[in-house]
């Protein structure tokens, strides 16, 4: 079968701000992908960008997230697609078959507002002749802590195993698509040099 694991730019931060003169509220709009992938304003804070793409940007546009999902759907057997809560709503309505998986990240990075995101959702397409209950059950809550080093967005290997195992991966007989390839690991584990046991629940 062909899978497929995508890791987009995730959708920008809208927020809504009451700082005009008559007190109206006005919508604002934070690029990731610039910031991380392109050429937006970074903090000094912030860890190394990941490969710089100049057109990082088009992802700051909702409907490319949509025809991302509509893509994986016409062409793979199975997909992943990781992104953020508040990026969710890029993807509805999602495809009845699909599921929202969650990645819990006791180390999450603090944002800006009051409340601290400790998790992600990945949004998993798994192929129908795989998701009886006869096959191998895997958890749809994986807790592994983020990577200390690398490029922001950058995933442990326990997340590129667990998400190979929801899909139900058959090494010699699936292909695997890395759509955004980054640090390799989801080419590693589909070679084989990541082991995906130990996700049974």
């Amino acid at each position: 079968m062909k899978l497929a694991i995508a890791d987009p730019p995730y959708p920008p931060i809208f927020g809504e701000r009451f700082d005009t003169a008559g007190g109206e509220g006005r919508l604002t709009v934070r690029s990731r992908a610039r910031r991380w992938y392109g050429d937006g304003t970074r903090a000094k804070t912030d860890s190394a960008p990941a490969d710089f793409h100049p057109d990082a940007g088009r992802w700051d546009d909702i409907s490319e997230h949509r025809r991302l999902m509509e893509q994986l759907l016409d062409e793979y057997d199975g997909w992943a697609i990781a992104t953020t809560p508040d990026g969710l709503g890029a993807y509805h309505p999602l495809p009845v078959s699909a599921h929202v998986a969650a990645w819990v990240r006791p180390n999450g990075m603090p944002g800006g507002g009051r409340l601290v995101s400790r998790w992600e959702p990945v949004i998993v397409f798994v192929p129908d002749a795989r998701r009886n209950r006869e096959q191998l059950r895997i958890p749809d809550v994986l807790t592994a802590a983020a990577p200390r080093r690398g490029f922001a967005g950058a995933k442990p290997p326990e997340w590129t195993r667990w998400v190979l195992a929801m899909l139900g991966y058959a090494p010699g007989a699936d292909t695997v698509t890395d759509v955004f390839p980054g640090s390799g690991a989801v080419s590693a584990a589909a070679d084989g040099l990541l082991p995906i046991e130990g996700f049974t629940g």
